[in-house]
């Protein structure tokens, strides 16, 4: 089944035309627009939302040599994430689906996060523990199946890589700063500087990330070495995420790790949960580095984990973009 899927969410314009869960063809564009503002503008995220997606999906289409009216379903980004943007991907795919009389699905964005290793060349088993670290959201899940999807816990307050993007702009590197930290950190001592991480329980599956960007905040002012700090911040977030994973990992006796989200695209929690998992049980499963951040293969994935499931009952045109999601129950499909 022929899936075009698109995603804008938040600054990533992308759209991804998919067989299942195999990738045909896919396009995408961050917006540096933002790199001035030393964050994402909602404003204009939206606007350039809506210069570039339907070029964007008919390059994809144009790759792939197929057809608007072949494709036999469409699916979105439906939220959580920044309204305006939502709304433009939203909009303009749900509008493609019902000019070719073609169902829509929309997608949970955290869900469509895990869902990128839906059909992979190694095959997730269930029950699995999925820890989900972003820019908006730091949850750890515990996955039954595709389909269903509970969460056990999350921030209290800002998102690891919220924390990651504030702390680089503390210290003078640029928007987005996750990587850029990421890089500086591998030039200094990670045990040069002892940051106290709250919450540090790994029995808790909850996490507060606000106190720790003052911490920092205040050792930079007492002249901190820059390098040394990165590192041990990098370190100490990586490893606490790494053990609260292993503990709800073994609680509930998964058979499989899931990380996601632009943050295991750190190199210091790469190593963390490789060393917490370093054996066939449970599976680790790491995103590759350009599917850890926002994509349309994610969301294509998720709409095809839908599609195997179940017929779908309804046509899925009358769902709507949401910024925020507070549930306990992740349901991939929203309706």
């Amino acid at each position: 089944m022929l899936v075009l899927a698109v995603e804008s969410s938040c600054d990533d314009s992308a759209a991804a035309l998919m067989d299942g869960p195999v990738v045909l063809a896919e396009r995408s564009r961050s917006q540096e627009e933002h790199a001035g503002h030393g964050g994402v503008v909602p404003e204009i995220a939206s606007r350039l939302h809506l210069d570039v997606l339907p070029g964007i999906a008919t390059a994809v289409l144009e790759e792939a040599g197929v057809d608007l009216h072949e494709v036999d379903a469409f699916a979105a980004t439906a939220g959580p994430g920044l309204a305006g943007s939502l709304l433009v991907g939203l909009s303009w795919t749900k509008a493609a689906a019902m000019a070719c009389r073609k169902p829509f699905l929309g997608i949970n964005h955290l869900a469509a996060h895990l869902c990128i290793h839906y059909g992979g060349e190694r095959a997730v088993s269930f029950p699995a523990i999925a820890l989900l670290a972003s820019g908006g959201h730091t949850c750890i899940f515990l996955m039954r199946s595709w389909t269903r999807i509970e969460m056990l816990g999350g921030t209290r307050d800002d998102a690891a890589g919220e924390a990651f993007d504030k702390i680089a702009k503390m210290m003078g590197l640029g928007f987005p700063g996750g990587a850029e930290l990421d890089a500086l950190a591998a030039q200094g001592d990670p045990d040069a500087v002892r940051l106290t991480m709250p919450l540090p329980d790994p029995a808790t599956p909850e996490f507060s990330f606000s106190g720790l960007k003052t911490a920092v905040r205040l050792l930079l002012e007492k002249g901190t070495d820059h390098r040394d700090l990165a590192a041990s911040f990098n370190s100490s977030v990586a490893g606490l995420l790494a053990a609260k994973t292993a503990f709800q990992a073994r609680a509930h006796c998964a058979r499989s790790v899931v990380a996601a989200g632009g943050v295991s695209a750190n190199s210091a929690l790469r190593r963390a949960l490789e060393k917490a998992f370093p054996g066939p049980r449970p599976e680790l499963f790491l995103p590759d580095m350009p599917m850890a951040t926002d994509n349309a293969v994610m969301v294509g994935r998720a709409a095809a984990s839908v599609l195997d499931s179940a017929p779908l009952a309804q046509s899925g045109y009358s769902c709507n973009a949401f910024a925020r999601w507070d549930g306990e129950v992740l349901e991939t499909l929203v309706v």
